[in-house]
């Protein structure tokens, strides 16, 4: 729920009805995630740069203190001045001054959100200094009266004609040109005559070469370029984050930056300035002088916390929040802080604001882990928010009591339910729900999920097979050759019991020995609850109950990409000093991988299938995105005969587990899997593929289509089983 700071679900409900941000963020933020993958795609040595910037960042904060030391220097030798300010109050009022003391009226200022963060145009107006933005998005929103909703695309919420009206307003026209091409002319020539007539020129910095006290500035516009070189005084405010050592470490930072933010290969201009500019300049008399301004304003404690010095990586690229799915269906204003936005917004708000400006929306963030994926730095953004959450939520002491231990353990849950006569009619009664709604935060205008009348463990007794509990202490089954685990996790064992019965007749068919596991939840649903001590042990039960198949090197399969993503990717951030937990992270798979490895036997099985003539639309899931698993799944499906397979765009559905059934993330969650029936619609009306059919892997994925595309959409393990009968 939003915090008492702000009404956060009117805010949800105002951007969802909001024509121009449902017509302008979604499509644009998409947009550019195309243009970036593309550019990402040409790029032979991407990884190789990811890691090497990542490396340079993480030795550059480590060293930091000395970095500074080294700037100072080398700037000073430069004949400019290094100001430190440890607060936004300090950044000001060191700027203002500057500003008296060079007799400085008028201010042109380049896109910086590091100024908007200490909010500079305001604090530089009182002190009687009149302050222009000249980056044509920030113009735009100065005239406006607005604030950015974007780390790179201020705008990226305005529609053309939002950009009309904030030039007659702002302008004060009657007369305003219609197309975006005249209303960016318009600007150009209403900023020169402000360029020319500008005492002080103030920009950020993308990056500060400590050894030689360089400012490196990337832009697409040409404004920052003016900015340091047209007035007598420029003045760059760069956050202590952006120093990096030498000159040889910025190659492959100007590799990966244009190509996350924008999807170009290399930006318009780029701004290597030491010192005070040119020397001589003929729109510049006498002596030019230049000062750089070093933010602490929490970084330096930043720096020091486990979890935020993560944050200090950012490039500001925006890349997450380009493919952040909350953020494309509210846009930065809602799903943001005063500053910051999206994902990443929620660390930094936290480091230069505090947690209690962090708590009023990083409950927005839907844990996809599709921020990770696209991050040129590799920052693990999903565990930065599911740590915060945890930081949140200790602070609060909103624990939710009994019915809140339950939530952070579905298994626990879906086991008390199926103990309790009645307990499923009784949980869609009205002042049921309107309980839950109060106690537990669970919307209730979404369905709760129904129980299959056996759990896939009971079913594969029925049949013969072997089983593990981990009520029953563990490992009773000694693993052996040709042996493949089925791990039935909560939703599998529980919901999705029919993907699991053809879960284990594929893998009989290939020949396996079939053992299904079943016991501890993973952990996924106690992080998204932000009760990291519960997720602790829930992993540490679940690695116990695994760890004899995985160090006997006994393949263990998964079926839900969520719960198979949380023990690869999660568990060695819940259990660090458990060597143990790295074995089972590398023998866990994904099925379709594994399907994939095992092709040729697959392929023998599928032999004698009868050629159906239709399409497979499938949805991925998010975490089966990230993880790399997605391919596997188009490739397994694509070889049933007759298939034909296409995949949605969509980035996520929405539901993201517990997300889709909380209140104050419901309206986005339904707006999201609204989108994707959309999309599937619009796909299945143009194939000519013979008849539709909808997969996906995720139980939510499942749960979001069923309710709002009408559809019954089926696990891909299903299609495989039948096909291989």
């Amino acid at each position: 729920m939003s915090s008492p700071g702000r009404d956060l679900e009117s805010e949800i409900r105002a951007a969802l009805t909001d024509p121009s941000i449902q017509q302008a963020v979604g499509p644009a933020t998409r947009a550019v995630a195309t243009a970036r993958q593309a550019a990402v795609a040409d790029f032979a040595a991407y990884d190789a740069a990811r890691d090497k910037a990542r490396a340079i960042k993480e030795r550059a904060i480590e060293r930091l203190p000395e970095l500074i030391a080294m700037a100072e220097e080398a700037v000073g030798l430069a004949g400019g001045t290094v100001h430190h300010a440890e607060d936004a109050e300090a950044a000001c009022r060191i700027v203002a001054d500057i500003a008296r003391q060079e007799d400085c009226r008028t201010a042109v200022k380049s896109k910086s959100m590091t100024s908007e963060e200490v909010g500079l145009n305001a604090a530089l107006e009182s002190a009687g200094i009149e302050v222009r933005e000249t980056d044509l998005g920030e113009y735009i929103v100065q005239l406006d009266g607005d604030r950015p909703s974007h780390i790179v695309a201020p705008i990226l919420h305005k529609s053309v004609e939002d950009v009309r009206q904030a030039f007659r307003r702002g302008l004060d026209l009657d007369e305003v040109p219609e197309s975006a091409a005249a209303l960016t002319q318009l600007a150009r020539r209403r900023l020169r005559d402000e360029f020319l007539a500008a005492d002080l020129g103030i920009t950020g910095a993308n990056f500060v070469i400590a050894e030689s006290g360089t400012v490196v500035v990337v832009e697409n516009e040409g404004n920052a370029r003016l900015c340091t070189q047209v007035p007598r005084v420029h003045v760059a405010l760069a956050g202590v984050e952006k120093l990096i050592p030498a000159m040889a470490d910025l190659q492959p930072f100007l590799e990966l930056l244009p190509r996350s933010a924008t999807g170009q290969l290399l930006s318009v201009y780029l701004s290597i300035l030491t010192g005070p500019g040119w020397g001589r300049s003929p729109l510049v008399e006498g002596a030019r002088s230049f000062h750089l301004v070093l933010l602490d304003n929490g970084r330096m404690a930043m720096r020091e916390d486990p979890v935020l010095r993560e944050a200090l990586y950012c490039i500001r690229c925006g890349a997450c929040l380009n493919v952040c799915a909350p953020y494309q269906a509210v846009g930065g204003h809602v799903y943001g802080g005063p500053t910051y936005q999206s994902g990443i917004g929620a660390a930094w708000e936290a480091g230069v604001r505090g947690l209690d400006t962090a708590s009023e929306f990083a409950h927005l963030c839907s844990a996809c882990t599709r921020c990770h994926d696209v991050c040129p730095v590799r920052i693990d953004i999903p565990w930065l928010n599911s740590s915060l959450r945890g930081r949140i939520e200790l602070k609060a002491g909103t624990r939710g009591g009994r019915l809140g231990e339950l939530l952070r353990e579905p298994r626990r849950l879906y086991e008390r339910i199926r103990r309790t006569p009645g307990a499923s009619w009784l949980a869609e009664f009205p002042p049921v729900r309107a309980y839950l709604q109060k106690a537990a935060d669970i919307d209730r205008r979404r369905p709760l999920p129904e129980l299959a009348p056996l759990t896939l463990t009971e079913w594969y007794e029925q049949q013969g097979g072997s089983v593990v509990r981990e009520a029953e202490g563990g490992s009773r089954v000694d693993p052996a050759p040709g042996m493949a685990v089925l791990w039935a996790d909560c939703h599998s064992e529980h919901i999705e019991v029919a993907a699991g019965r053809a879960a284990v007749r594929v893998l009989e068919r290939l020949g396996y020995d079939v053992v299904v596991v079943t016991g501890s939840c993973c952990g996924r649903a106690a992080l998204s609850q932000g009760d990291l001590p519960s997720a602790q042990r829930q992993a540490a039960s679940l690695l116990g109950l695994l760890e004899p198949f995985a160090e006997a090197g006994v393949p263990i399969l998964g079926l839900e990409p969520s719960c198979v993503s949380c023990v690869v990717c999660e568990h060695e951030h819940l259990l660090p000093d458990e060597p143990n937990a790295m074995i089972l992270a590398v023998r866990v798979q994904e099925i379709f991988e594994f399907l994939r490895d095992n092709a040729a036997a697959l392929d023998d099985i599928l032999s004698c299938a009868t050629p159906q003539d239709r399409t497979v639309l499938v949805h991925g899931h998010c975490q089966q995105k990230t993880a790399g698993w997605y391919p596997a799944l188009l490739e397994t499906l694509g070889r049933v005969p007759g298939a034909k397979v296409q995949g949605t765009a969509a980035e996520c559905c929405g539901m993201a587990g517990s997300y889709g059934y909380k209140t104050g993330t419901y309206e986005i969650s339904r707006e999201l899997g609204r989108r994707l029936v959309g999309e599937i619609d619009d796909l299945a009306a143009a194939s000519d593929h013979g008849s539709c059919e909808v997969a996906a892997c995720g139980t939510s994925c499942r749960t979001q289509l069923r309710e709002l595309g009408g559809t019954a959409p089926r696990h891909p393990i299903e299609l495989i089983e039948e096909a291989s009968r």
